[in-house]
């Protein structure tokens, strides 16, 4: 284990049952587990509804019933979670709508999950090692608190909150209005494997919904960079809460009730390989973890890591004007970068896509076996 990380400084942290049991109407809970429904049958249907894969016609249909309607007037007194803020996000260049920006608190999104009574026996706080056997010459990399790198750059007594993210280019409407957005979903990886892969935990939640916007920008090719620049202005919005807990820390209380000083560096952000290109600022033929292109990916050496520090002093060596946008990205061609300014990840502490990018698995391990390395020995062995 490790001597002197997540220390406890209080016993009497306010848990999330004590939250529930705070609302105003937690007195009529005592009597009626269900308040303020009637019933448990009556809070299924709630339920039912609620989580229902009907279409919204069918539930219109039914919500027009009289006894619906105050059924769902009793939903809405039940104790809430974070509110849901919308902003409007400016533009030098002109779309054609406004960009609207959907999001929630991230930090209290941690907070539901660091105090949920679901996961009290499937959190980690401290770092420990895991050996094959007694004589401990094999360690075993599994959970992310095996490790110990991040703990030993933090004060002593810090908790380690890793932070996961994970989005995804969606088309949210085709037939009407081809409305496209990232979807934002935000995890905890102190919560154990066996828990957060399983999709009826419900570890990860929906934090921020970033529209994409049609650009009017006359040169097209354009485009792909204004919305690479925007959606890394949209999680800079988004993730700042983040961003200063794992800078000064927050105290936090865990399922039990113990406080802990806890930091929230950006362990992992979960994305498919064209995304994760514009996460780390380099163009799409680049690799996401050296300086090597696409022409080199098959030189027989190692080329130098290509880390946060490395990208910012290439950005920092561009005089070029950003909003000229084409004399920008024609400048940022020596570098292979794809014409973001101000990355998101700048301002945050330990943050460095290098690191937090991992390897996609269908692409970078099965498709690279099967498209290259099987069809090399088929050629090797003559089949």
């Amino acid at each position: 284990m490790y001597e002197g990380a997540g220390t406890c400084y209080a016993w009497d942290g306010v848990t999330f049952l004590d939250l529930f049991d705070a609302d105003e109407y937690a007195e009529h809970r005592k009597e009626n587990l269900f308040y303020p429904f009637a019933s448990r049958e009556e809070w299924e249907v709630a339920d039912f509804l609620l989580h229902s894969p009907l279409s919204m016609a069918a539930i219109d249909q039914f919500l027009g019933l009289p006894m619906v309607h105050v059924l769902f007037t009793s939903a809405d007194m039940l104790p809430k979670g974070p509110n849901w803020k919308c902003q409007t996000i400016p533009s030098l260049n002109p779309t054609k709508s406004p960009i609207q920006l959907f999001w929630r608190d991230p930090v209290e999104f941690l907070e539901s999950l660091f105090s949920n009574p679901l996961f009290y026996d499937q959190l980690d706080f401290v770092p420990h090692r895991v050996y094959t056997t007694s004589v401990r010459l094999l360690c075993v990399y599994s959970e992310w608190l095996t490790s110990a790198e991040l703990q030993d750059q933090l004060s002593r007594g810090a908790t380690v909150l890793g932070t996961v993210l994970s989005s995804d280019k969606t088309n949210i409407t085709n037939m009407t209005g081809a409305r496209v957005a990232h979807p934002l979903l935000l995890g905890l990886v102190n919560i154990r494997m066996s828990t957060c892969t399983k999709l009826s935990s419900r570890a990860f939640l929906l934090t921020a919904l970033l529209h994409i916007p049609e650009y009017l920008y006359p040169n097209q090719w354009m485009w792909g960079m204004l919305e690479d620049r925007l959606m890394h202005e949209c999680l800079s919005i988004v993730l700042k809460p983040l961003m200063i807990a794992a800078e000064i820390g927050i105290m936090m209380s865990n399922p039990v009730g113990n406080v802990r000083h806890c930091f929230m560096p950006l362990a992992l952000y979960i994305v498919n390989t064209p995304e994760a290109c514009m996460l780390a600022c380099v163009r799409r033929k680049t690799s996401l973890f050296t300086l090597a292109s696409y022409l080199e990916f098959g030189d027989n050496f190692h080329h130098p890591e290509c880390t946060c520090s490395i990208t910012l002093e290439q950005l920092d060596s561009i005089t070029v004007n950003p909003n000229n946008l084409e004399a920008y990205f024609q400048a940022c061609k020596e570098y292979q970068l794809n014409g973001v300014h101000s990355p998101f990840w700048k301002d945050w502490p330990l943050a460095d896509p290098s690191v937090f990018l991992t390897p996609e698995p269908l692409h970078h391990w099965h498709k690279e076996f099967y498209d290259h390395d099987l069809q090399w020995c088929l050629i090797v062995v003559g089949a």
